[in-house]
């Protein structure tokens, strides 16, 4: 095989680009909860950007602010099924905050790897604090695979950093200071996750017997 094929054969093999918009807004609960009820009402994402850009909904002083933070939960929210859409608007709050937790994991596959990866990994293992060491470890390794990491901006890495575990406090899966927390889901969560997405439990520091009594 010749130089520039073994080239080709290596670029084909590379992993997609990591999508790391998510630094533009964090868990989001109720602005998220604003668009999805919007959205829930007709249905059709062009007219929910509509009335949420033109009515303020977001509550944004400024225009572009308000447009760049739809544009980022409305891509997270898209990826919900209707079924999901509904628990988010009426939920209970843990609810609320594990569906979308799961919605940024769709949307993000560095989160989910690093959910996956390392708390759920340690969680099993019940080793349940989260450092920063940890995350440091996998974002070193994923940089091997991923060129865009490494020409980061030490600035942005910490910003990435910083909105990641804001996220899981957020999502009440850690605890202030980083414990990783047992984390319980509701039957009808387990039910509308595991029509759309099975390996989706990966991402919450669950045991199996918590699923198992929450299945219907």
């Amino acid at each position: 095989m010749s130089q520039y094929n073994r080239g080709d054969q290596v670029r084909s093999m590379s992993p997609k680009k990591y999508k790391l918009s998510f630094t533009a807004a964090s868990l989001s609960i109720s602005q998220s909860i604003t668009i999805a009820t919007e959205y829930l009402q007709c249905e059709d994402w062009d007219e929910t950007k509509r009335v949420i850009t033109e009515g303020n909904l977001l509550q944004s002083r400024v225009r572009s602010s308000s447009l760049r933070t739809y544009r980022e939960l409305a891509q997270r929210l898209q990826l919900l099924t209707k079924d999901q859409l509904e628990i988010l608007v009426d939920g209970a709050i843990q609810e609320q905050k594990h569906l979308l937790w799961y919605a940024i994991c769709k949307r993000y596959t560095f989160i989910f790897e690093f959910a996956r990866e390392v708390m759920r990994d340690k969680f099993l293992a019940m080793d349940y604090e989260l450092t920063e060491l940890d995350y440091a470890a996998f974002f070193d390794k994923k940089a091997d695979w991923h060129p865009e990491l490494e020409t980061l901006k030490p600035s942005t890495k910490g910003k990435i950093k910083q909105v990641v575990f804001r996220m899981l406090r957020e999502a009440g899966l850690v605890s202030e200071d980083n414990r990783i927390r047992r984390t319980v889901l509701s039957e009808r969560v387990v039910q509308v996750l595991q029509n759309d997405k099975p390996e989706s439990f990966e991402i919450f520091p669950v045991l199996l017997a918590d699923l198992e009594s929450s299945s219907p």
